[in-house]
């Protein structure tokens, strides 16, 4: 037996340790715990490269420290079993683990989630979903009365009210017409359930807890009650959220087949079609997960309108969670028409020597958009005519950018082929320099990240190891994406301004003990051989954002990017938004002004929120928050806030309130109605924070609020956005139609 607190791995008990877990799956995690420990990996460490949370690593080194391999040996729990949402169960299915395992095992959720491994399977065999086979046909059995299967689901309403009475409408989404585009990646339905999670839990309880909290002696208000408003109150709290259909909304779904599961005394929304099916929920799982759990199947098959519908009802939600508790909850989603953005108008090249390339890549730009279309989808989103499209299509199938795939089953004639990029058709490499560390990725033209790799700086680094270390891993990447990755376009760096563009120099480095510029641009190209592009680092996010879809339907929006600092990108009139000098989005005086911080000359006074991530550690410790060692600073905050300490909580309220003032005003600059927030200092657990904060700024204070509401958004990229947007920085200026292609951008 060994002593909590030792290190007891010899060469012999790793050996033991191995024969131990040989063909047993469920003991690989345990096993790759005791490894990492005795390799010196810290507990964080080895958490994100297995997939499990801290407390499940901990727990494990304790139990081998203390017992040897007895302590892995599994127990079964004592006592009462803990209460299983089973909703909230299959949402973390199907969202996924943590890279870079990509399936969940039973082992490794069942810890997760703080489950027995038998609960877990109970649970799978009740939904009938699988890790990996979800994945696959989108579909799983609702366990509710009568039960239901749901495939392509597409949520239509939500209601809530005090008592656990709650409805929720769903259909089966149109099937034709649309786009087919592929599924969201595993990292924004990760980061999108931790929103919507924490904002609907939030919800949830509001609802349910105004009856305990203003009838806490367990009396119904009497007569004199009555007469100072408390009867109002209790007919809020107890009332059901069996509300009215508009006319026009019931009409509209009369065609559809609608199912209403109904938690509670409740029978959904009056004058629903009298087709609709009624489905009752059982206790296991509540109507906030279930909620999230749509959304998750949402974001596989329909991502684009998805997530148009999930930024509604979060805001619905916020909207909710500011008034005073008890409030019934109700969402209904918009009409399809109204959530497509107009579409912009399709540009014409007037320079012939352009033409044909100008057309070329128009064709390209639909394709990406679309995910695949048929050739008179083509023609209907481009205006050329059916001759041009077919000659192109023609051309970049025979060069490999496009392919075909499975023609589209339609009710008469031969079905349409279907065209989609190509994904290794073309590479290119992301170097995102921040201030305390350098990420390097190879990306496809599909957008998929293919190799990941991150260089931490220190005070000790020197400028000669970094350049080296780009060069040692842009070679590596290339030759692990094998020969199809021999295509590579160019490489995008990205870097926090001030920069020159048009030289390519950073103009103050954000780490290399040098002082004055750095020409990285020409540094770099000699190096690789390639064309480098330079990019701000919000300029690149932003870049990163249209390319692969949270902005691709809008021609027109504001990427918010929070790190080390703040800074913000720009897209206008279809296009990237740069500035004379490339430094464009720099918000820190609008910030300061909007704060009333002006110095005594006039100019704007510093910000400390300017520095969101410094800023909230600052705030947390002034008030008093105690940080742990071993943990950076910042994660260990959003850490707390997540498991709702106050003091955490309140630390990043205060910063993302200062930084939304600033971002209000630049939504005035723009004119923008979307915001997609991003970047290190959002981080899945907190993001909530942020984005509630950023939303009720822009519809708030700017002039324009009436007509014109801002939909705030969650970065799909987040903290990857700016070395995945340097990346896609390469193929937007390749591929990007403009009316002018040859004029000279920078590269």
């Amino acid at each position: 037996m060994h002593k909590p607190g030792e290190s007891p791995f010899t060469d012999r008990e790793l050996a033991e340790i191995r024969v131990w877990a040989k063909g047993r799956s469920d003991r690989t995690v345990r096993l790759r715990i005791v490894q990492d420990a005795a390799a010196g990996m810290s507990v964080s460490q080895s958490a994100r490269r297995l997939g499990v949370s801290r407390p499940t690593v901990t727990a494990w080194r304790q139990r081998y420290a203390a017992h040897g391999l007895a302590g892995l040996e599994h127990r079964p729990r004592s006592g009462r079993p803990a209460t299983i949402d089973e909703a909230d169960v299959v949402a973390v299915t199907l969202a996924g683990p943590p890279p870079p395992q990509r399936i969940w095992s039973a082992r490794s959720l069942a810890d997760h989630l703080g489950l027995s491994h038998t609960a877990l399977g109970r649970v799978w065999q009740r939904w009938q979903v699988r890790p990996g086979t979800a994945a696959d046909d989108g579909s799983f059995v609702l366990p509710v009365e009568p039960p239901l299967r749901c495939r392509h689901p597409e949520l239509l309403a939500v209601g809530a009210s005090a008592q656990g009475r709650a409805f929720m409408v769903i259909a089966e989404a149109p099937p034709a017409g649309q786009p087919r585009v592929g599924a969201a990646t595993a990292e924004e339905r990760q980061m999108r359930y931790a929103a919507l999670t924490a904002v609907m839990r939030q919800v949830q309880y509001s609802t349910e807890r105004a009856v305990s909290e203003h009838l806490a002696d367990g009396v119904r208000p009497g007569r004199s009650q009555r007469n100072t408003g408390a009867e109002s109150m209790w007919d809020t709290v107890t009332s059901s959220p069996d509300l009215t259909l508009p006319p026009s909304i019931a009409m509209r779904w009369v065609a559809r087949h609608l199912h209403v599961i109904t938690w509670g005394d409740t029978t959904g929304p009056a004058q629903l079609p009298v087709a609709a099916r009624q489905h009752a929920a059982p206790t296991t799982m509540s109507w906030a997960a279930t909620v999230c759990l749509m959304a998750q199947l949402e974001l596989r098959h329909q991502p684009q309108s998805a997530r148009v519908a999930l930024d509604s009802l979060a805001d619905s939600a916020r909207d909710l969670l500011r008034t005073p508790p008890g409030r019934p909850f109700w969402w209904l989603r918009e009409a399809r028409a109204s959530t497509v953005r107009r579409r912009r108008t399709v540009h014409r090249a007037f320079d012939q020597l352009a033409t044909s390339s100008f057309n070329e890549k128009l064709v390209i730009e639909s394709v990406r958009g679309g995910g695949s279309l048929s050739r008179a989808e083509i023609g209907e989103r481009t205006g050329l005519t059916p001759q041009a499209v077919s000659r192109i299509t023609r051309n970049l199938l025979t060069t490999g950018l496009l392919v075909e795939e499975d023609r589209r089953l339609t009710r008469k004639g031969k079905p349409p082929m279907l065209l989609r990029l190509r994904p290794d058709a073309a590479f290119a490499v992301g170097i995102h320099i921040d201030r305390d560390k350098i990420t390097h990725v190879l990306v496809d033209l599909c957008g998929q990240v293919r190799e990941t790799s991150v260089l931490a700086l220190t005070a000790r680094t020197d400028l000669r190891s970094c350049l080296k270390w780009m060069k040692r891993t842009t070679s590596r990447a290339i030759e692990a994406g094998g020969p199809s990755s021999a295509g590579v376009l160019g490489v995008g760096v990205a870097a926090p301004g001030p920069l020159d563009v048009h030289e390519g120099v950073l103009l103050s480095p954000p780490f290399w003990a040098e002082r004055g510029g750095f020409p990285i641009r020409s540094q770099l190209s000699r190096m690789f051989r390639l064309p480098v592009l330079l990019e701000k680092d919000a300029t690149a996010a932003a870049m990163g954002e249209q390319w692969l879809g949270a902005g691709g339907s809008s021609g027109d929006f504001v990427y918010l990017y929070l790190g080390a600092g703040t800074s913000s990108g720009a897209f206008l009139n279809g296009d990237v938004y740069r500035g004379a000098s490339g430094n464009a989005g720099e918000f820190g005086e609008l910030t300061a002004y909007a704060l009333g911080r002006v110095a005594s000359d006039g100019g704007r006074e510093p910000v400390p929120e300017y520095a969101p991530m410094s800023a909230v550690v600052a705030r947390a410790m002034e008030a008093g928050l105690a940080l742990p060692d071993g943990v950076p600073a910042y994660e260990a905050v959003c850490v707390a806030a997540a498991a709702g300490d106050p003091l955490a909580v309140g630390a990043i309220r205060l910063v993302a309130q200062a930084v939304a003032r600033g971002a209000a005003a630049m939504t005035d600059l723009y004119d923008s109605d979307l915001m997609i927030v991003g970047g290190p200092a959002v981080r899945p657990e907190v993001a909530e924070l942020y984005l509630a904060e950023m939303s009720r700024a822009v519809n708030r204070f700017p002039m324009a609020r009436r007509n014109r509401p801002v939909r705030v958004t969650y970065s799909i990229l987040s903290a990857s956005a700016a070395a995945v947007g340097a990346a896609t920085a390469v193929f937007h200026t390749t591929f990007a139609p403009r009316p002018r292609t040859h004029s000279g951008a920078a590269t």
